[in-house]
């Protein structure tokens, strides 16, 4: 064998290599994470209409926004692999991978191995197209249909008599155009761009081609047509630079929000392409086949061209069928051509010896901005456990005959994905979605909305998500409240979980219910005290709150001690729980919140009952927490005391000049930073005040603070009741300095109040004021205005 040939074997060897290394990476890519985020609106009605009978799915996607294949395709897949979070994204997962490979072999056909390295590695790091591989919606398989096209009209440009190629394209076509409807524009320019490139000879075949997809989708339009709803997204549609601003960011970064920051390097990376592109333009016009060769550019730079010309339609109102916002994902389908004609570009910029430095910036730069975007992207996906807990507490406690009110605004398939999602849950509760006959709920519609609900359940659960979008007044809650009695109740934040019952009654959990639903664990306990527990969620953040519900079984009244345990040893929290006596099987809730100091780490629980009896509850982890402040960086160490459990360690002031007192300007931001300390558990929550006083009068306030910033610490993200003993934190306030403020010297204050009385915490120590209750920090020596 010659060395030439052996050479080209071991070059083409590594080339398969990083191609099946890009793939394995694009795959682990898109399934890194996949279940850890809660399903959103989209994908619970996406789930609940593949949950229906087949029939009754396609009539339900006949009234959506999306034609029906990807339902289609759906349907059976959470059959067999459920509908958990995970499983019913992985078809996504899928369409994204072959997404890869096939603009890898596109990419192949358009200009040799380098290119297909190139648009393979692209697509595969690409953080917009992760995204949407990793949502259960049809847009990773309408980028897939357009891939697969671009590809074939390629090789239907080569090949243009070859019917079985023609099919294909045809084929992939139609995977395009029944995902999503604005496909159509991806793939217009496959169509044109094809009768322009092939021989007169061909036109036949792209008349069959398009006859049976023009019968395909006109049949599927004659039925959806009259089932569609015709209705508004609302809000003002979108500016045309702010269409072409969107589409330039997420096809170089994925990222769609604060798009105004990565604008400038997402245009300079999109210019980058034009030398490659006149390169290529200059070498098909020379070639002998100067259509052929010019159409590849066609159809990419085309294809992406259009792409924000049909957002920018479609987002324009008008009278008939669906008007949406702008979105993120309706410029996924253009995705592929993008790759592919930066990949072209690059390559071909490289041939050229004096554009190779170009081509290689452009490169690293293209792969810079992907890589970037991919740690805060992943960052966000989150699963958080209150969305499937509140509907999983209707399961333990649900009795025959119960009804479940959701006030919801248009929150109702999330909802409805996890009611549904409980293992063992048959028969479930109906659930019926109000407002039903006026939106949003009103004084005068309320009784009509419920009446019939009441007479039809002698118990009624009240789901409360986001109600404040249909009944901002809580009227279903007044009303309910007015014809029923409270039995349970689970707060949530701002929503919640009621059971309303016709006559007071014990409110035990049908033991029932603690057998069949598998998300509840038994535990063995020789007393028989405690039966089991449930944990929704495994990972918390700040601003959640780690929750447990423990089943009894109490004889008798019960004292429990609850300590929260940080591993190996460190006890971050203990409670008392006091369980009055009872026939039944009670649910205890154990809540710790998560606060920003709360320790990161994997916790335990262990429960003693007093007389005998305990367990430990292997629980959650806790990340993304605050480590706490180092001494070292107090600037101005103090000891001072608020009153007999808060200690202030010191503080750091920045936005002054250096000088003895310090200066500051008018119009000047001023930041301090207040380091504190709990030396034991604190019952009450305190707000921190610190002011700036001056010598005069400041008629603005009417009192001689000119500068102040009071707030429950952490701008209320960890009010005082949640402080850990011995664990010091840093708290930040802002004081900005009015620009009329007078030249002089200024106190600088803090301490402690009740919101509910103003009365203030007694200080001692460093720096203590006791008559006035305050700590006195220093003096800022404010400048004459200029």
């Amino acid at each position: 064998m010659s060395s030439s040939r052996s050479g080209e074997l071991k070059s083409a060897t590594a080339y398969r290599v990083l191609a099946l290394v890009g793939l394995l990476v694009a795959f682990a890519l898109r399934v890194h994470r996949l279940g850890e985020a809660n399903v959103w609106w989209d994908e619970g009605f996406t789930i609940g209409l593949a949950r229906l009978p087949f029939p009754e799915m396609i009539w339900g996607t006949a009234r959506d926004t999306h034609p029906p294949l990807y339902y289609a395709l759906l349907w059976p897949w959470i059959r067999l692999a459920g509908d958990g979070e995970f499983a019913a994204r992985f078809p996504s997962v899928a369409f994204g991978v072959l997404t890869v490979a096939v603009a890898g072999a596109a990419g192949r056909r358009l200009g040799g191995p380098g290119v297909q390295l190139l648009a393979l590695w692209l697509l595969g790091l690409s953080r917009f197209h992760i995204w949407w591989s990793q949502e259960t919606r049809m847009y990773a398989l309408a980028a897939l249909g357009i891939a697969l096209s671009a590809s074939f009209a390629l090789r239907v440009a080569w090949k243009p008599g070859s019917f079985r190629i023609w099919g294909a394209w045809a084929l992939s076509s139609s995977i395009a155009l029944f995902s999503v409807y604005p496909a159509l524009f991806a793939w217009i320019p496959q169509s044109l761009s094809l009768l322009w490139a092939i021989p007169r000879r061909a036109w036949p075949r792209w008349l069959l081609a398009h006859g049976t997809l023009a019968l395909l989708m006109l049949g599927w339009l004659a039925f959806a047509l009259p089932r569609m709803a015709t209705w508004s997204a609302g809000g003002p549609p979108p500016g045309w630079s702010a269409v072409l601003q969107l589409s330039a960011v997420l096809w170089t970064t994925g990222i769609s929000t604060y798009v105004e920051r990565w604008a400038g390097p997402a245009v300079v990376l999109i210019a980058g392409m034009l030398p490659g592109i006149v390169v290529a333009v200059r070498e098909a016009v020379r070639a002998t086949r100067r259509i052929r060769d010019l159409f590849p550019l066609a159809l990419l730079s085309i294809g992406l061209a259009l792409q924000p010309v049909a957002v920018w339609l479609i987002t324009r109102p008008r009278s008939f069928l669906y008007t949406p916002r702008m979105e993120a994902r309706y410029f996924l389908p253009a995705l592929p051509y993008f790759s592919l004609l930066l990949a072209f570009s690059i390559a071909r910029a490289f041939s050229i010896p004096r554009l190779r430095p170009f081509a290689l910036a452009l490169a690293l730069g293209a792969f810079g901005l992907s890589l970037a975007s991919l740690p805060a992207y992943y960052a966000n996906r989150h699963w958080r456990a209150d969305p499937a807990l509140l509907p999983f507490l209707i399961h333990v406690y649900a009795r025959p005959g119960d009804g479940v009110i959701l006030v919801s605004g248009d929150r109702a398939p999330v909802f409805q994905y996890y009611y549904e999602r409980v293992n063992g849950a048959n028969n479930l509760p109906p659930v019926y979605p109000v407002p039903r006959q006026a939106v949003p709920v009103r004084s005068d519609t309320v009784e009509r909305e419920l009446e019939g609900i009441l007479r039809a359940h002698p118990r009624i659960w009240l789901a409360r998500v986001e109600s404040h979008l249909q009944d901002p007044e809580g009227w279903v809650e007044r009303w309910l409240d007015a014809h029923l009695h409270r039995a349970l109740e689970f707060p949530f934040g701002h929503n919640g979980l009621v059971l309303y019952v016709t006559s007071p009654q014990e409110t035990a959990v049908p033991a029932e219910n603690l057998a069949r639903l598998n998300e509840i664990y038994r535990l063995k306990d020789p007393p028989g005290i405690f039966l089991g527990y449930d944990r929704v969620g495994r990972v918390f953040r700040p601003g959640e709150t780690m929750r447990i519900g423990l089943y009894l079984q109490p004889g008798r009244p019960l004292s429990l001690t609850v300590e929260w345990i940080r591993r190996p040893d460190q006890q971050v929290a203990r409670m008392e729980l006091h369980v009055p006596a009872g026939s039944g099987i009670r649910r205890s809730s154990l809540e710790l919140p998560v606060t920003p100091y709360t320790p990161s780490g994997d916790y335990v629980v262990r429960v003693e009952a007093e007389g005998g009896g305990s367990v430990t509850i292997p629980a959650f982890r806790v990340e993304g927490t605050i480590p706490p402040p180092s001494p070292s960086e107090i600037a101005h160490p103090m000891s001072a005391r608020l009153g007999d459990r808060i200690r202030l360690l010191g503080y750091r002031l920045y936005g002054v000049r250096e000088g003895n007192p310090p200066e500051a300007a008018p119009g000047d931001t001023l930041f301090l930073d207040l380091y504190w300390e709990a030396e034991g558990p604190i019952p009450r929550s305190y707000v921190v005040f610190t002011h700036l006083i001056g010598e005069t009068w400041n008629p603005a306030t009417g009192n001689p603070v000119w500068a102040q910033d009071d707030q429950v610490p952490l701008e209320g993200a960890y009010p005082t009741t949640h402080w850990i003993p011995g664990q010091p934190l840093r708290d930040r306030y802002v004081l900005q300095l009015p620009a009329e403020m007078p030249a002089g010297d200024y106190l600088l204050e803090a301490g402690m109040y009740l919101l509910e009385t103003g009365e203030r915490l007694p200080v001692s120590g460093e720096g203590a004021d006791p008559t006035a209750r305050r700590l006195i920090l220093g003096l800022i020596r404010v400048r004459p205005r200029r």
